[in-house]
């Protein structure tokens, strides 16, 4: 099968052809039919998790969301062949992602049947970018009427982050380019800001001068979290940064509650996530397709900077 492998860390990921991958007793195998491209499918590539305490095999399969028909089980396993199944894969010891024809995943990954209301590109761009947002959205506890700012608004996470955030009677302010505006709007945003062309602090201040409740930082800088969007918070505040930014410590002491934030998905995650979109209440990001064969490409285009929404790969 062809997959899409790094042989080190460090190594530019290839597509190649290697063995389909027979699941072990509590696994299941899955025949992938979209898999969601991630930031930390590259840091992975990178070799960032190296001490995360997983353990990795090479050659190694990027990949940890996936959408896909489950074609073998081994004993034991939660699921039976034919199941239609997607989530995130995030098993204690990394070899088969889902990049890749075939994948397997072990009984503890978070994967939650797929409902037939919900197609298989659609699918795979919702685990872990919707699964951080809705964790997110729940840790900062927002009511009616909260003031929220959301910085890197309409990528994976937050296009996921505005919608939850706006269904909870949250005022949504979003930081996002100005082609990606009316996007923001659509999705929930009751105020957006162009951190290009606008100073993000001087335009929430000016609108918000008592401060406002709640911020999901997924850009910054732990700098301008510190300097320049911490003290937009009123006492009571709640920060919390998907991309360690921010010292709890220190803004505990300034009265704000604050959390560097890593995302651990559950199975029960990914049911509910199902439910919002099927329901009607959730929408899914935005999404780009590429087939496996153009992997590359979808890379290139990941790296290259902005992205709205999400990049989907359809093997």
């Amino acid at each position: 099968m062809r997959a899409y492998v790094i042989d080190a860390f460090g190594d530019t990921p290839a597509l190649r052809e290697v063995p389909v991958p027979d699941p072990e007793p509590g696994e299941v195998q899955i025949k992938v039919r979209a898999a969601g491209l991630n930031p930390l499918d590259f840091k992975l590539a990178g070799g960032e998790l190296a001490n995360s305490g997983a353990e990795f095999s090479f050659p190694l399969t990027l990949g940890f969301d996936v959408a896909g028909t489950v074609t073998a089980v081994g004993e034991g396993a939660g699921f039976a062949v034919g199941d239609e199944v997607f989530g995130l894969v995030w098993p204690s010891s990394f070899e088969h992602g889902s990049f890749a024809e075939y994948m397997t995943a072990p009984g503890h990954a978070a994967l939650a049947p797929r409902p037939e209301g919900l197609d298989p590109a659609a699918a795979a761009a919702l685990p872990m970018t919707g699964g951080t947002a809705q964790s997110a959205v729940d840790w900062l506890g927002l009511t009616e009427g909260e003031k929220l700012l959301v910085v890197g608004a309409t990528g994976g996470v937050g296009s996921y982050a505005l919608q939850m955030a706006a269904g909870r009677g949250a005022h949504v302010i979003a930081v996002a380019a100005t082609a990606d505006h009316e996007y923001a709007r659509s999705l929930g945003a009751a105020q957006v800001i162009d951190h290009r062309t606008t100073d993000v602090a001087d335009a929430v201040r000016s609108a918000h001068p008592d401060g406002i409740d709640a911020v999901i930082d997924l850009a910054d800088d732990a700098e301008t979290v510190a300097t320049r969007i911490a003290p937009l918070l009123r006492d009571g505040g709640r920060l919390l940064s998907t991309v360690f930014a921010t010292d709890p410590d220190a803004l505990a002491a300034q009265g704000i509650r604050a959390v560097n934030f890593a995302y651990r998905a559950t199975g029960e995650d990914m049911a509910r996530l199902a439910v919002g979109v099927t329901a009607g209440g959730l929408r899914v990001a935005e999404t780009r397709s590429y087939p496996l064969a153009s992997i590359d490409e979808a890379r290139t285009a990941f790296l290259d900077g902005h992205v709205r929404g999400k990049l989907v790969i359809t093997p």
